[in-house]
């Protein structure tokens, strides 16, 4: 068997939590785009399992990025090199097949389908679905499951020759009380224990889950994985498990069996048909093009704000109730609300006819454009748009202001 990437210096490490940072920001649109998709009102036990898995997805971006601070590296969106392998994006492109973990497969963004249920699944499985870890085919200096790659970042945190005391310093840090909505606790990190306690807790929360999980209770649940709704948080794994089953796991069975518990249907029927158009795609230049172009630049905004907060640059805020008030707020809840007003951008996208496609609808691409030239010409053509049509109305008005 071929033997797993070692992380062997501490550039590679902070390289490697770049890429964690990543890793973990490239599965939200995948849940978020399966959640958005679900008629409104409908299906409430996927919604509530998928937008739990969402929030903890955006816990471990925050415990990858209080590490890669701790550190002495600012979490960034720019391209890294890891291992000998140059200018790896830590940003996701979709569809997304992962330079960095093999196992894991394409990731896609699908409305809640059948097959999107079955990809969760797989990102979540601590084999990626495959029988053996053999049975993944391996390249070099990437990594086979989310596992090897976190036993390998751990490794490294653990190592004094990697990281010296010294190495660690407790500097921009989130704090716990910015975060919310989903289980588990923001670890401050300080010193190397505190390390490896952010990074264990992605890996008891989600990807990353070791395989012998699978043969423990599927309904796991420690003191911290409690919401205050007093509702049980259990791995990824197990939840999306019984989504794709269509039943609750029972207290007495293990995460690798078939859910034998309480029905959880989906009716996938309430679900609209969005369908993924790439750029160039077939309504480029058309309002609806417009519209995903808009979506895609509301989306690199989020992306920057939320990497701003992993900076440890709070933002200026006017008071609603004191316009003269100016206040400092750090910009992780900001970032946090903004992508919940994302939400409607995508919905309504969702209910958008694709006129190139009868029967589906739009939907959200997620690509990130990054600040420069490409998000200029983005911003023009999107403004350019809008004076057109401003024009054409004021004519369609005999020339009325």
């Amino acid at each position: 068997m071929t033997e797993p990437t070692r992380i062997t210096s501490i550039k590679d490490l902070k390289a490697a939590l770049q890429l964690a940072v990543g890793l973990e920001l490239s599965t939200v649109p995948v849940y978020l785009t399966g959640l958005y998709s679900i008629d409104t009102g409908g299906n409430t036990d996927a919604t509530q399992t998928i937008r739990s898995v969402v929030m903890e997805e955006m816990l471990h971006m925050t415990l990858a990025a209080n590490v890669l601070n701790a550190l002495g590296e600012i979490p960034s969106t720019a391209p890294v090199d890891f291992h000998g392998r140059r200018n790896l994006s830590p940003i996701p492109a979709y569809p997304l097949d992962s330079p960095l973990i093999t196992g894991i497969g394409t990731l896609e963004l699908l409305p809640l389908t059948p097959h999107a249920v079955d990809g969760f699944v797989r990102i979540e499985h601590p084999l990626h679905g495959a029988a053996t870890l053999g049975d993944i085919p391996a390249q070099p200096g990437g990594f086979r499951t989310i596992g090897e790659f976190y036993e390998a970042v751990d490794a490294a945190l653990a190592d004094p020759a990697i990281c010296p005391d010294s190495a660690f310093q407790p500097v921009r840090q989130i704090p716990d009380s910015e975060y919310y909505g989903g289980a588990g606790h923001v670890v401050e990190v300080k010193d190397r224990a505190t390390a490896r306690e952010a990074v264990l807790k992605i890996i008891d929360q989600g990807e990353g889950l070791p395989e012998e999980c699978l043969h423990r209770p599927a309904k796991t649940v420690t003191d911290a994985d409690r919401l205050g709704s007093g509702w049980q948080m259990y791995s990824h794994y197990a939840r999306f498990r019984e989504l794709q089953a269509g039943r609750r796991f029972r207290t007495d069975q293990q995460a690798g069996e078939h859910p034998e518990g309480a029905l959880l249907l989906i009716d996938y029927s309430a679900v609209r048909p969005a369908l993924y158009v790439p750029r160039n795609g077939d309504v480029d230049g058309s309002p609806e093009g417009a519209a995903l172009d808009a979506f895609d630049l509301a989306y690199s905004h989020l992306v920057d704000d939320i990497y701003r907060a992993f900076a440890g640059r709070p933002v200026e805020v006017t008071d609603p109730l004191d316009p003269h008030a100016e206040r400092e707020r750090p910009a992780l809840r900001l970032a946090v609300h903004a992508m919940y007003g994302l939400k409607n951008a995508a919905t309504a996208l969702m209910r958008t006819p694709n006129p190139a496609k009868p029967g589906h609808t739009l939907c959200p691409r997620f690509s990130y454009v990054p600040p420069g030239g490409d998000r200029d010409k983005l911003v023009q053509r999107l403004e350019n748009r809008t004076d057109n049509r401003t024009d054409n109305h004021t004519d369609n008005r005999g020339g009325q202001p």
